[in-house]
């Protein structure tokens, strides 16, 4: 028998883009191949807001248009959160799935197609989450129990759920044997990792000093923390050791203390300054990238203005903007003195304006700072004669042979 063609498309985070990944690693050693012309095209979806939902439907539209001979399977937080989505999706070729559970997927998919499961690959550990990168993301834990008023994820994702760390250090171990040279750390509570776990000596530092053993490493970057899981231990950590990237991604979400508590986060504009200052005190190139969430009900122009204010003076090295688009089963759905669409489109672009301003601000210090120094460089790619380049500041470089040879890879 020919072996089957199928695609992935997958939607929102980087907890979702290693489900995908893990999946298709578990079909290619269970015999399928990727192609463009696919048998079987897979829809790992996203809800985090009203607008990733709309973008799930708008994918699989085009998708069934685009293939209408092939099945399709349609998993990941949409169908998870949303009991209706076969009626909304009306359609018998459709095999409809949550979140995780990759393993009962793959003998689902191989059902489907009267194939029998191999019993080896299907229970092997040490299948990789391939990615057609050099940056290899490891999803460490999934879940949350912060219940944020905007965010879906605990609904869909459930309670925090750290993975074993022996069995994370394995997955890293064989990653870097197979050549990738950035490993991100992933998850959806990421500086929450291992309290869930009985050893409650299991953290996230403990974790890191654990990668760091791996013979061969290339470096370490972490994919998200919130403020108040940078602790002094991590820092001190960071601060150590070359290995870990100097870039955290910490989430800020507004300016103002009022809106922050409507939000349920867990820190006031005080404590997020503090901990910053902490942060560049012992790390001063530091890159730090953050999210916003324009139009958060409650939220004048006075209060964008003030967090406007507030983002220039944290000197982030990027901005990621979200216009509010809460789910409906989220308690911020509900919430009273919504901002109209055309407001939060207005507010969105001046965020996104400052943004731009702030990544080339902080990039120029940085290539001056270094200009007689090497920069810690991922190549990920090729266009032309020129290498695109991951810095360990997060920033991303199009460089010659010739320069890049000046620099170190990774």
């Amino acid at each position: 028998m020919s072996k089957i063609r199928f695609q992935i498309y997958s939607l929102g985070c980087k907890v979702n883009q290693y489900d995908a990944a893990a999946l298709r690693g578990k079909l290619e050693q269970s015999g399928f191949i990727i192609s463009s012309q696919p048998q079987l095209v897979i829809i790992n979806t996203c809800t985090v807001t009203q607008n990733a939902i709309t973008k799930d439907q708008r994918l699989i539209r085009q998708l069934l248009q685009k293939f209408p001979h092939s099945r399709l399977v349609i998993m990941g937080c949409w169908p998870e959160t949303n009991n209706q989505v076969e009626k909304i999706i009306n359609d018998k070729k459709i095999l409809f799935w949550g979140v995780g559970k990759i393993d009962q997927l793959v003998k689902k998919i191989l059902k489907l197609y009267s194939l029998k499961p191999i019993k080896e690959i299907i229970l092997e550990s040490g299948i990789l989450a391939v990615t057609d990168r050099s940056r290899y993301f490891i999803k460490v834990g999934d879940g949350c129990n912060q219940f944020c008023s905007y965010c879906i994820i605990p609904f869909a994702r459930g309670r925090l759920k750290s993975r074993p760390p022996l069995e994370i250090v394995k997955e890293i171990d064989l990653a870097t044997q197979t050549g990738y040279r950035e490993i991100v750390l992933s998850g959806i509570h990421l500086g929450r990792y291992g309290e869930d776990l009985k050893n409650n000596k299991i953290d996230l530092v403990n974790l890191i000093k654990e990668i760091l053993k791996i013979e061969n490493l290339g470096r370490i970057r972490l994919s998200s923390i919130e403020i108040n899981e940078v602790t002094p231990e991590l820092i001190k950590l960071m601060k150590k050791e070359r290995q870990i990237c100097p870039h955290l991604h910490i989430s800020l979400q507004s300016g103002l203390d009022k809106i922050l508590k409507l939000m349920n986060r867990p820190y006031t504009i005080n404590y997020f300054s503090e901990r910053v200052r902490k942060l560049r005190r012992a790390l001063p190139d530091i890159a730090i990238t953050t999210d916003i969430i324009v139009g958060f009900p409650g939220e004048t122009k006075k209060d964008f203005l003030i967090t406007y204010q507030f983002v220039q003076k944290m000197q982030f090295s990027k901005i990621h903007v979200f216009s509010f688009s809460a789910h409906q089963k989220t308690k911020a759905f509900n919430l009273p003195h919504k901002v109209s669409p055309l407001e939060i489109k207005k507010r969105s672009a001046l965020l996104r304006k400052l943004s731009l301003e702030l990544e080339n601000k902080y990039q120029q210090k940085i290539l001056k700072k270094y200009k007689n120094k090497k920069l810690s460089l991922v190549a990920e790619g090729k266009i032309k004669n020129k290498y695109r380049c991951k810095t360990e500041f997060y920033f991303d470089l199009s460089l010659s042979k010739k320069d890049l040879s000046k620099n170190t890879l990774v």
